[in-house]
């Protein structure tokens, strides 16, 4: 079949796909194993947090080709920094045109290509876009404010997370977590006056004056289900260019429906009031490249209200590193300084640790922008913990079709990142590819920011 003839059938069989639930889709995933403290990117996307340990994850974990059976397409689950490694080696060792390559989000990185100096036009990928009817003005917000040429993966997530606890916040009068949660329903789901990016200001003037309201975003409508997790979503399959990233095709998923909006209990707020919101990001380590842009938009609703309301608010930043245990560290600071809501992490072992060790004890509300695990569907969190992206129980089957139906592909073997985000996304892949006929031939887990990939590399290439 021609490339053309197989992309049509591909946007063709995206349609029937669309249909699908994401509350059941996040109901079947699985708890990754306890190996590496890292998350996803970014998940992002981006995004999210590197690992910082665990066992070495770099051995094949099976497959069922024999050593001359390559795939016909390497799926890769990995960061920016360590992405950068791996390409190289990647393209050092087997050329341009060995096998079709997938990425995740945690690589969606437009400057990918120039540093690894190769175009990478074999590679393409898969992400959470943003459909939300304030996209476009989120979008001119964060190029008028800061210094991107285009809003990366999450950033959108990240505005939307802000926004929603900035807005729940305002409605319970306090800054206490309980309440914040309590609300955090009110404000996103349907039932009241809806507000979009555009109307944030007013959206914050309603709650702090009591008012129902719903707020739309720029990343989806914002519903959150019981589990915290949004009921819609949107992903984009991406290529790279010269300039940076560019979206080959969007992919609808529309919910079970609208969930009702929670009665509010709060009274608002008065003039005399200071807001307060934290952010958990990583600025620095694997997924630093990421985590800036996804940073920065989550403190772009801070910015836009700023002398726009008669409340204050006031924020502060957490650098995760791309680690977990120094992700759980930040929070505790973040608390401590009496911040009781927070927008992060961003990986998805970042966001479990920080919620067991940190969120549920002290009554705190996080909103994960990037955190896509769907181990985090199922957290015992005592409902503190939202998310603004899809689950990963969702990415993989769409990484999966893209496979089968664009690229033609009947093997494949996976290379992941050893983290929660890595071994949940693959896993998730897998899954997908076996049940549309696919075979696996290998599945090879490495560590972050390696001096090498090249034996991963021959594993996952059954050389």
């Amino acid at each position: 079949m021609s490339r053309d003839n197989s992309r049509r059938t591909f946007l063709k069989r995206t349609g029937a796909l669309g249909t699908l639930s994401l509350v059941g889709l996040a109901g079947c995933s699985t708890e990754p194993s306890d190996s590496g403290d890292g998350g996803d990117g970014g998940d992002g996307g981006g995004t999210g947090d590197g690992g910082d340990g665990g066992s070495t994850g770099t051995g094949t974990e099976g497959g069922d080709g024999g050593a001359s059976n390559s795939p016909d397409v390497l799926m890769i689950v990995g960061y920016p920094q360590s992405g950068v490694q791996l390409f190289k080696d990647y393209y050092s060792d087997y050329g341009d045109d060995t096998v079709d390559i997938l990425v995740t989000d945690g690589l969606q990185d437009g400057s990918l290509p120039g540093d690894v100096g190769n175009d990478m036009s074999n590679v393409q990928g898969t992400a959470p876009s943003a459909s939300g009817p304030g996209v476009d003005t989120f979008t001119n917000l964060f190029l008028d404010e800061f210094d991107y040429e285009q809003a990366g993966v999450f950033t959108s997530q990240a505005y939307d997370a802000s926004a929603v606890q900035i807005l729940a916040n305002l409605l319970a009068g306090e800054n206490d977590g309980a309440a914040i949660r309590d609300h955090m329903r009110v404000v996103a789901n349907p039932g009241g006056t809806t507000y979009t990016p555009s109307e944030l200001p007013d959206a914050a003037a309603a709650a702090a004056a009591g008012e129902n309201i719903e707020y739309a975003g720029a990343s989806s409508n914002v519903n959150f289900d019981e589990a915290g997790d949004i009921t819609s979503a949107q992903y984009q399959v991406f290529g790279f260019t010269q300039s940076g990233v560019e979206t080959r095709d969007t992919i609808d998923f529309g919910g079970s429906g609208d969930l009702p909006q929670p009665e509010p209990s709060g009274s608002g707020s008065g003039s005399d009031r200071t807001v307060r919101l934290g952010v958990l990001q990583p600025e620095t380590g694997d997924l630093g490249p990421l985590g800036q842009p996804i940073r920065d938009a989550a403190l772009l609703p801070a910015i836009q209200l700023r002398d726009a309301i008669d409340q204050s608010i006031e924020t502060q930043v957490g650098d995760t590193q791309s680690q977990a245990q120094a992700a759980v560290n930040a929070a505790n600071s973040l608390v401590s300084a009496g911040y009781p809501m927070i927008t992060g992490a961003a990986g998805s072992e970042a966001t479990i640790q920080v919620a067991r060790n940190v969120l549920v004890d002290n009554q705190v509300v996080g909103c994960s922008p990037a955190s896509t695990s769907p181990a985090i569907t199922s957290l015992e969190d005592n409902d503190f913990v939202f998310r603004t992206p899809p689950s990963d129980a969702l990415q993989g089957q769409v990484l999966a079709q893209v496979a089968t139906e664009e690229l033609g592909a009947s093997s494949a073997s996976t290379l992941y990142l050893n983290n929660s985000y890595g071994q949940a996304l693959q896993e998730s892949f897998v899954s997908a590819f076996e049940e549309q006929g696919g075979s696996v031939v290998q599945q090879v887990g490495f560590e972050s920011q390696q001096s090498s990939y090249t034996s991963q590399l021959n594993s996952a290439l059954n050389q």
